[in-house]
């Protein structure tokens, strides 16, 4: 009976298709194990909208007990008899089963490298620099030293560490803070080795939490004393107990719930129950439970630092959760900077670099083996808590950077910055470097698009330096190209982090840039800022549109409008000058007047009517000018009848011109009379006629043609040619000729086209 109805859950036969629908997905190797009378911990992941408590009540109803409830994951972690796992995997409210992982170092304990001199627990001799003894190279290698020597010891600043316990009672520990601490092993309060653990339990997390930590006279001295801890012994290292996932994720979430900054763990997750593993295709970040959990503790301000593995030197080696997007996965270096042959490589399944950062990892000094012994320790487990430490350094500097930017600023003045790959990451970090710019120099204004003055004001921040790294020199170049070369319009040096041009800015595109200096020789730049948009000096707001205006009122009012300008070089001055736009009147004006405070005036005389103007302005700030034209020109229109019948010269001529690609022909009839218009070739062959047409009648009433309305464009559209011959082919650039015949009266005038694709 057992045996069909194992078959039925495994192939899916017998069972309705939409109750089989409903039930769970489940790792290939559970049921190849649920026929046995065991208990196996897996991973129960709860269909969305279920909530965690009810099916944890389903769950517990089949006898299994229920470890973790986990909000991230939305998924419960349990201990589950065998046959409750096969009634389990019908449960509609569940839609995963998988089982949950054991925690192995890999290849195996990290190397203890012991010196003859020495007993086999104190390796680590005092000696060098009389406050850290050997244990200063770290501090060297990372360039802790200006932050350490500053007073910096991670005050402030919560730091969770997931391992196998620690001792509480080593006097290395004296006077450090632990905020809060938890056995999820036993659950209790006692982190340190109990009775029921196998002796010596507590070593590996307490090597971990001694260079965060520790205090041995001479020969060592943890990186952030100052910080609260919070202490997790998740990890079983008896032979005989599974020890499982449940724990890391239940720890990560227990420190969100007090408050955390940091999560270091030097763990990994890779092998299952029952030959159950990841395989390196599921290292994307989004399979295993532990990177899921990491990545939901990024999203909620913790940075966790996690080991990437000591599986190398062969690529994609990392164990989990060091396939996180979001976590920093740290390497191991020797302190010559090679790269540790164990160090596990990336990259990812998806292709992205892993790990994050190396540090010295590579016989390190940590406390082991009794208190106050020293050791000389190898393994990313150790490379790990250096970073950590490092990263709360700057926190505590920098309170406000999440775990992006920690990381950030980390990897921003690391030794492989130029080239990250995936055996050492972004390289050994610079942390003074990244304490004194841990997010560069960031522009402030202006950053576009356009400037709102000819004289900007630049700001920048720097973030705050620490005094250590002070003073810091900035210099600020502005310039016309990217390159701000060769004459730069700005070129200076200051301690502040604003300057005021007071230099008017011509139109025109601007680029700036700022490379901060500090005093320990640090530098970070803004990199180049724009283009953006220097605006004109003035802006001509009536009676200029590119197809040209037509007023009734014969004295009209000038208008313009300019951007700010500082004082000096302003106020602003104006000179007005309106002229006609025939050419054989360019350099004779219609009136002017200097020296204008306003931004509007009025015309002091009557302008001729049925006569097209271009008026201009010549902008002073200070000693500068700059010259603003009006797009097209304008006209006082007539509706008067004419006198005469008269055919005018075409404008723009030569077109295209002004901006315009097509010519205006104006005519005007003194009497009602038949009428034809159109354009000839120079031998007298009809190129494009205008009149009749589409638009116009062969007989046209007296008056005023090929002006527009008054408040309108200056030509009327139907009375425009542009280049084009009845066919609507273009005809080729030269002289033309247009014919008005009205009444047996013929005149002609010559148009010069540019051609459409000069």
């Amino acid at each position: 009976m057992r045996r069909a109805l194992r078959g039925a859950l495994l192939l899916g036969l017998a069972v309705p298709a939409g109750v089989a629908a409903q039930r769970p997905a489940v790792a290939p190797v559970l049921p190849r194990v649920w026929n046995r009378d065991t208990t196996l911990t897996v991973w129960l992941f709860v269909r969305h909208g279920v909530p965690l408590d009810t099916a944890a009540a389903r769950v517990t109803a089949t006898g299994a007990r229920v470890r973790v409830r986990s909000r991230w994951l939305h998924a419960l972690g349990a201990d589950v008899p065998t046959p409750a796992l096969r009634a389990l995997a019908r449960e509609a409210t569940l839609r995963w089963i998988q089982p949950a992982g054991r925690w192995r170092r890999r290849p195996g304990p990290e190397p203890i490298a012991v010196t003859p001199t020495l007993t086999p627990a104190d390796t680590c001799a005092a000696g060098g620099d009389a406050t850290y003894g050997p244990s200063e190279m770290p501090y060297r290698r990372l360039d802790l030293r200006p932050l350490a020597d500053a007073g910096y010891d991670g005050s402030g600043v919560r730091i969770g560490i997931l391992d196998a316990g620690f001792n509480t009672l080593d006097p290395a520990f004296a006077g450090v803070t632990v905020a809060a601490q938890y056995d999820f092993v036993f659950g209790d309060s006692i982190v340190r080795d109990e009775p029921n653990d196998q002796p010596g339990a507590q070593f590996h997390g307490t090597a971990v939490w001694s260079l965060f930590a520790g205090s041995v006279p001479g020969r060592l001295r943890g990186v952030a004393r100052g910080a609260a801890y919070l202490l997790a012994k998740t990890e079983d290292v008896r032979s005989e107990t599974r020890i499982e996932e449940v724990n890391y994720v239940h720890a990560l979430e227990w420190a969100d719930s007090i408050g955390v900054d940091i999560v270091s763990s030097s763990l990994g997750y890779l092998n299952f129950d029952d030959g159950f593993t990841y395989s390196p295709a599921d290292l994307n970040g989004h399979v295993a439970v532990t990177s899921v959990a990491a990545e939901s503790a990024a999203a909620r301000g913790i940075l966790v630092v996690t080991a990437a593995g000591n599986g190398g030197p062969a690529f994609r080696t990392l164990v989990t959760p060091g396939d996180a997007d979001s976590v920093l996965t740290a390497g191991a270096e020797d302190s010559l900077g090679q790269i540790a042959g164990f160090s596990s490589r990336g990259p990812t399944a998806d292709g992205r670099v892993k790990p994050d950062l190396t540090a010295p990892g590579v016989l390190v000094c940590a406390l082991g083996g009794g208190a106050g012994a020293a050791r000389r320790l190898s393994g990313t487990s150790f490379a790990t808590p250096l970073l950590a430490a490092s990263a709360a350094l700057l926190k505590q500097i920098h309170p406000d950077l999440g775990p992006i930017a920690l990381r950030g600023a980390l990897k921003a003045y690391a030794t492989n910055r130029a080239t990250p790959d995936s055996t050492r990451g972004w390289g050994r970090p610079d942390v003074a470097a990244g304490a004194t710019f841990p997010t560069g120099i960031t522009p402030l204004a202006p950053v576009g698009p356009a400037l709102a003055s000819i004289t900007p004001d630049f700001s920048w921040s720097a973030g705050s330096v620490p005094g250590f790294a002070g003073p810091v020199a900035y210099h600020l170049r502005v310039g016309r190209d990217s390159g701000l070369a060769p004459l730069p319009l700005v070129d200076t040096v200051t301690a502040a982090t604003s300057y005021s041009l007071r230099r008017p800015v011509k139109p025109g595109v601007v680029f700036w840039r700022v490379d901060a200096t500090a005093a320990s020789g640090v530098t970070a730049t803004t990199g180049v800022v724009g283009p953006l948009t220097a605006p004109p000096w003035a802006v001509l707001t009536t009676l200029s549109a590119p197809g040209g205006v037509n007023i009734a009122d014969d004295q009209p009012t000038f208008a313009w409008r300019s951007p700010a300008v500082a004082t000096p070089p302003g106020p602003f001055r104006y000179d007005l000058t309106v002229r006609r736009s025939a050419v054989q009147f360019a350099n004779v004006p219609e009136f002017a007047v200097a020296g204008l405070t306003g931004t509007t005036y009025p015309a002091p005389q009557p302008l001729e009517r049925n006569v097209t103007y271009l008026w201009s302005l010549v902008v002073h700030a200070g000693s500068d000018t700059s010259l603003v034209r009006s797009t097209g020109v304008f006209q006082v229109v007539d509706s008067s009848i004419p006198p005469a019948t008269l055919l005018y010269q075409n404008f723009p001529n030569p077109f295209p011109a002004l901006g315009r690609d097509s010519t205006c022909i104006w005519f005007d009839l003194a009497v009602t009379q038949r009428v034809e218009l159109a354009i000839l070739d120079l031998r007298g062959n009809p190129v494009r006629r205008l009149v009749p047409g589409p638009a116009f009648p062969e007989i046209l009433s007296a008056g005023r043609y090929g002006r527009g309305s008054a408040g309108g464009p200056t030509c009327d559209s139907r009375l425009m040619w542009d280049g084009r011959a009845n066919d609507g082919r273009d005809v080729p650039a030269g002289v033309y000729l247009y014919k008005l015949n009205a009444g047996g009266v013929i005149q002609f005038r010559r148009i010069v086209f540019r051609g459409r694709n000069r």
